[in-house]
């Protein structure tokens, strides 16, 4: 009898091409997971994987084991969800967001598709967000439906479902924008010079961080921050208090622009865009959910 343990090992670590995931995602230590796929290769006699620079790749017999494993555990995988819906007929939805997109963002994007429904006939919604890495290992484990990322980068076992592009503005407090003298400047350059020196930005390690970095670098213009935040609402909440000025996604600030909390410097499509993309397994858009979220998505891009 093989030792079942080894062999699910071997699956997830060549599901996700890495040990380090997969010491991750099975709760182990990298050293004692590498010692179970050597002790699986020894008990089967065979090598199972080959090193090409820093990535692992499968042997013959490896691939020929890991489709083996995979009927097996996907199979598994099947039976404890059949077993978990059977006394239920809702609809179950689990969504990765990661967690660079504003919560406040996808929050008003899921209950405006939710509202769409009757009460009674509503789906099951779960929403997981984490790094873009780990909901893509959580994607290739079919732990998740499909993902909200602003990061294009994907397993080729996945897809790209849709891409939105979403204007980035300058935006700014009413008080602030009088007392920098603005409202008559109507070169963008000259905007963004101005206000240059008190800008509320995304923490530098976030993409959109690097995007802003990039087209002040190519525009030539020099920038101080005030504040920075991996949070946007805090970015927010410092611009609408006239602290500083932002630059965000129009479709992220939408809500307190209606309000008139914040004002418009730049119009759409006079910076840039920032995209986010739904990145799925299979298909899943034939959901009436995700129809409905990506008709919602389509009216803010």
């Amino acid at each position: 009898m093989r030792n079942f343990n080894h062999l699910y090992y071997f699956y997830i670590v060549t599901k996700l091409k890495s040990v380090t995931a997969a010491a991750v995602f099975l709760k182990t230590s990298q050293p004692s997971l590498t010692t179970q796929i050597k002790t699986l290769e020894m008990n089967i006699g065979k090598n199972l994987y080959k090193k090409k620079g820093r990535v692992l790749e499968l042997t013959a017999e490896g691939r020929k084991l890991f489709e083996i494993c995979s009927k097996m555990f996907e199979a598994n995988e099947e039976l404890e969800n059949f077993i978990e819906d059977i006394d239920s007929d809702e609809f179950k939805l689990n969504i990765g967001v990661c967690n660079e997109i504003p919560r406040e963002f996808i929050t008003l994007i899921v209950g405006q598709v939710l509202n769409k429904y009757k009460i009674s006939n509503r789906p099951n919604i779960k929403i997981t967000s984490g790094t873009h890495r780990y909901l893509i290992e959580q994607l290739k484990l079919e732990k998740i439906n499909f993902i909200l990322t602003n990061d294009p980068e994907y397993d080729l076992s996945l897809n790209i479902l849709k891409v939105y592009p979403l204007p980035v503005i300058l935006a700014g407090s009413m008080e602030f924008i009088k007392k920098m003298k603005l409202k008559g400047l109507k070169n963008t350059d000259e905007m963004l010079i101005k206000v240059s020196n008190f800008l509320a930005l995304p923490s530098e390690h976030l993409k959109l961080r690097e995007e802003i970095n990039h087209y002040f670098l190519k525009k030539k213009i020099k920038y101080k921050t005030i504040f920075e935040s991996d949070i946007i609402a805090s970015i927010i909440r410092s611009t609408m208090d006239g602290m500083t000025f932002c630059l965000l996604p129009q479709a992220y600030i939408q809500k307190v622009l209606d309000m008139n909390s914040l004002r418009p410097l730049t119009s759409k499509n006079e910076l840039w865009d920032h995209r986010i993309y739904i990145i799925s397994r299979g298909t899943v858009d034939k959901f009436e959910f995700v129809k409905n979220l990506v008709v919602e998505l389509d009216h803010l891009a």
